[in-house]
């Protein structure tokens, strides 16, 4: 009898262990975020490129330019590095562009993106940030949910 307790004991924790373990599973595959990495969109020319990054303070090795494209209606947007506010605006997407606001960061240090109206936060890591100049933040809706793809790239697309 006690072997078989133990073996119920056991049982139901494995049973418990494979439970949580398909809920996270879950979890991650509903992720509202996606990434990717990409190149071979339409590019900027070269002094376009040159321009944008002396415009938005970019020119640094330990920079890379945080672009908002697709999906922003207005709601607040912030973005900090170690607790200080770098950037906090209200952006609207250009429906023609895509394009809805960008600024630099430092690319050695997280980057915390917050939608004030979903309540939700994108987290760009440094590992990620240093291997690319641009970063594009997509947001999308599905059912009134928000998603957000982020696109890591070393082309400045076409503006």
């Amino acid at each position: 009898i006690v072997f078989r307790l133990n073996t119920e004991n056991t049982s139901k924790r494995n049973m418990k262990k494979i439970i949580l373990g398909a809920l996270a599973s879950l979890f991650i595959m509903c992720s509202p975020i996606k990434t990717e990495v990409r190149d071979d969109f339409r590019s900027s020319s070269e002094q376009e490129t040159k321009n944008f990054l002396k415009e938005v303070n970019g020119t640094s090795k330990y920079k890379s330019v945080l672009i908002l494209t697709k999906g922003y209606k207005g709601e607040k947007i912030m973005a900090t590095q170690e607790g200080k506010t770098i950037y906090s605006k209200y952006p609207i997407s250009n429906l023609k562009t895509h394009l809805a606001d960008y600024f630099s960061f430092e690319n050695n240090k997280i980057l915390i993106i917050t939608d004030n109206f979903s309540k939700q936060e994108v987290v760009i890591e440094p590992k990620n940030a240093v291997k690319y100049k641009y970063i594009y933040l997509r947001k999308d809706y599905n059912k009134d949910v928000a998603t957000y793809k982020l696109t890591y790239s070393n082309t400045l697309r076409a503006m």
